[in-house]
């Protein structure tokens, strides 16, 4: 009989402590579970067949939603990264369900030959090819039900650590412009004019990486990254002329944070964007052809004024 792992439908305290942890974007080796083959209570020959991927979050929350039902999981390797990412990354495809089809020795297992797998694998999985290489037939699970605010609100976390992870960075540079001088760095002229530069960059923060996500839940037909900038752009309107921010900044440097803040919102939002795909398909290869050209070129133009800003600075 070949080799598998029995697992129950119930979550324990340490399933419950890793899907916090997962929730909170601690990632590491305990997000994942070993690639194979999983028996879900107590399956038989003929037990239906379900394909997943090894982030431990869906592998556990697939089990759970399976209570009542014994059947078989078969765990591709995706390296840790839930069925959507791996999805748009190429990991979740038809050579390595063939290659753990194989390894698992799943025919041997099962006297059907049938696999269901998520819905969302449907634009990448040639059933074809993988009939004509196991033997085992494809079939896709329903499409999504719809991605409710509930379930937004499930998965901001994850996206709001990984932004505030980048912070650290931006803050120091933030820190690092506004305390140079013409006689060098001034920790008081830092402390004194970054603060506004860190309220906006907090603000792009939870636009992008929380408030967008929840939006988009409302509004599905619109792309993350537009409803990111837009957001980043009223957050950067409310913060600077609303409460006045502005007028502690020269017209280059407010320039600077029209340009970076909304574009910084709308790229979180844009990752969180990858981390769940509409269709299934990786992203299009025209889009970043085109979108290349068109950040650096605004990362050029917020340099300028930056450089602008200084010098006019320097001036008085």
């Amino acid at each position: 009989m070949p080799g598998f792992i029995r697992v129950g439908h119930q979550w324990t305290a340490d399933v419950w402590w890793s899907a916090v942890r997962c929730r909170l974007g601690r990632f590491g080796t305990h997000s994942r579970v070993a690639p194979g083959l999983y028996a879900l209570g107590r399956p038989d020959d003929g037990s239906p067949v379900l394909v997943t991927a090894s982030y431990r979050l869906s592998f556990d929350l697939l089990r759970r939603n399976m209570e009542g039902t014994d059947c078989w999981m078969l765990v591709l390797d995706t390296r840790g990264l839930g069925v959507g990412s791996a999805v748009a990354s190429g990991l979740f495809g038809t050579d390595e369900l063939v290659t753990r089809l194989t390894a698992s020795r799943l025919a041997r297992v099962v006297s059907h030959r049938t696999l269901t797998l998520p819905a969302r694998a449907s634009a990448v999985i040639d059933a074809g090819l993988v009939a004509s290489s196991t033997g085992f037939h494809v079939q896709f699970g329903p499409g999504d039900t719809g991605f409710g605010v509930l379930d937004a609100l499930a998965l901001t976390p994850v996206e709001v650590g990984r932004s505030l992870m980048l912070y650290p960075g931006f803050a120091f540079v933030a820190l690092l412009y506004a305390g140079l001088g013409p006689e060098g760095v001034s920790l008081e002229r830092a402390f004194a004019g970054s603060w506004p530069l860190l309220v906006l960059g907090l603000a792009s923060v939870l636009c992008g990486s929380l408030i967008a996500p929840v939006l988009n839940a409302l509004f599905p037909r619109i792309p993350l990254w537009i409803q990111g900038g837009v957001l980043g752009c009223a957050a950067t309107a409310a913060l600077l002329e609303s409460a006045r921010i502005v007028t502690r900044m020269d017209k280059f440097l407010a320039a600077a944070c029209w340009m970076f803040f909304p574009v910084a919102a709308a790229f979180m939002a844009a990752r969180f964007a990858r981390a769940k795909p509409a269709d299934g398909r990786p992203p299009g290869a025209a889009k970043s052809v085109l979108l290349v050209p068109l950040v650096g070129l605004i990362g050029a133009l917020i340099v300028a004024a930056l450089v602008l800003s200084k010098l006019a600075m320097w001036r008085k």
